[in-house]
């Protein structure tokens, strides 16, 4: 197999950023992605024994890189630098060690819709038993001490606006570890774990997963197994679900979720030239699936006018499959990378995803990486940009964008360069585009006139920096 080698770049850094701050990356539906593989054989870019790094060869790989992420608008902001060392061994052992590390600010949609009057929310902002006095904070937003209650933060939106709180802040701390190695018969059989903590938020993960070669190593057939255990811990406490918005603290203080889930996966090699991937991912999800501080509308169902907001409610369990075909083709001094994937879960969302890339060599320590990504969405069967007073809450609702149908586009390019045959360099940037309908049918009153869609438009970049060494 001659593909050449791309650079490990940690291409999910993006994804990994807008788990953690509501933002709208479509890679948040997608909870059963297919994993990705890293089959490709390394091409030392210049000769020289101690430039020798591959199969059957002992050797290191350090790969630092850093994120930075921002909506347009002045509404989201992260930062985000990871670690990642790569120990692998002679005989096919790899020992792999990440640590990440993210900043998260600015203003996120809290789910109410515009309205053409002045909007009032209000939020929990010290733990119970403490003082505070009535004073001015960034973002229009007021202190208010209840006499024997928490403080609250009270802010409001001009009419005509989009809802949404300006003082949202996070940072996020984690580590994923795994180490595999050939066993018996097996070509590989491995383990990993991870721990990442949020101010409201962890995760704990874990897998299993192995593989076999067959037909002279040109086909592969993989199995991955993970599971996952959250935990939620939301500011002001957990909210009971379709209950109104208030600023005291709430008597629960966390709630739990576990997901299990597997990829099945068969690589092959068509031709010399061309490596192609067929996976089957399922993954299914039981407990507190809620976003705790996402409110809904309710509006007069004659003039649209706002009378209350009520917390979201989701159900607890979700199922999730995927199928993942991906295409790599080594033409001359190109790589392409062609991908498609199809989603569906158990909350009435289907997906379908297109990723085509293409790598050119400029020269022999130079290249560049267009890329272009499409996405399109169905939205869950309880989503719902507003709810009215005419009719009976259901039982599920959420006005969470991410969960509603859109499309979006992802415009991006990557450059890279060999410093030596042990070093490289790169920089990645791109354009995040998210539309959808912001005007349906049976809108009410003054809603009619509202554009409802709070997707968003983001740039992103990160730049990297990978080390091969005995």
């Amino acid at each position: 197999m001659q593909l050449k080698k791309r650079g490990k770049v940690r291409e999910k850094l993006a994804a990994l950023s807008a788990g953690l701050i509501a933002a709208t990356m479509a890679a948040q539906v997608e909870k059963a992605e297919a994993q990705s593989y890293d089959t490709q054989y390394y091409q030392s870019l210049f000769s020289g024994k101690n430039d020798d790094f591959g199969p059957g060869v002992a050797y290191s790989q350090i790969d630092a890189a850093l994120l930075v992420y921002s909506e347009k608008g002045g509404r989201i902001t992260a930062i985000e630098p990871t670690l990642d060392l790569a120990v692998h061994g002679s005989k096919g052992e790899l020992l792999n060690f990440e640590l990440i590390a993210d900043a998260v600010s600015g203003a996120t949609p809290n789910g109410a819709v515009k309205a053409d009057i002045l909007q009032t929310f209000v939020t929990p902002v010290k733990t119970p038993g403490t003082s505070a006095t009535v004073t001015s904070a960034s973002g229009g937003a007021t202190i208010i001490h209840l006499p024997g209650q928490a403080a609250i933060r009270q802010y409001t939106v001009a009419a005509g606006l989009l809802p949404v709180d300006k003082g949202f802040k996070d940072h996020r701390g984690g580590f994923n570890f795994g180490y595999s190695q050939p066993v018996g018969w097996l070509t590989q059989l491995g383990f990993g774990a991870g721990y990442s903590l949020e101010t409201d938020y962890s995760a704990l993960t874990a897998n299993v997963h192995a593989a076999q070669n067959f037909n002279s190593n040109n086909t592969t057939v993989s199995l991955s197994l993970n599971a996952e255990h959250d935990t939620s811990t939301p500011y002001g406490g957990v909210p009971t679900a379709l209950t109104v918005m208030d600023g005291t603290w709430k008597a629960g203080k966390s709630k739990t979720k576990n997901q299990f889930g597997l990829v099945v996966g068969l690589t092959q090699a068509v031709t010399r030239n061309w490596l192609m991937q067929l996976n089957y991912a399922y993954d299914n999800q039981n407990g507190y699936q809620n976003d705790p501080y996402r409110i809904l509308s309710v509006v007069d169902n004659t003039t649209g006018e706002p009378l209350k907001y009520i917390y979201e409610s989701r159900p607890e369990k979700r199922t999730t499959q995927s199928v993942f075909w991906d295409n790599k083709i080594d033409i001359g001094p190109t790589l392409t990378d062609l991908s498609l994937r199809y989603f569906k879960d158990s909350w009435g969302i289907t997906s379908k995803t297109a990723e085509f890339s293409e790598r050119v060599d400029l020269s022999s320590r130079f290249y560049v990486e267009p890329s272009v990504r499409l996405y399109q969405q169905t939205a869950a069967n309880f989503f719902h940009y507003y709810l009215t007073n005419a009719a009976a809450l259901p039982t599920y609702a959420s006005s969470d964008i991410r969960l509603g149908k859109f499309t979006s586009v992802t415009y991006g390019a990557k450059v890279g360069y060999a410093l030596s045959g042990r070093t490289e360099v790169y920089l990645r940037g791109g354009y995040y585009s998210q539309t959808g309908s912001g005007h349906p049918a049976d809108a009410v009153g003054q809603l009619k006139g509202q554009d409802l869609f709070s997707g968003s438009k983001s740039l992103f970049a990160f730049a990297g920096y990978t080390w091969n060494f005995h």
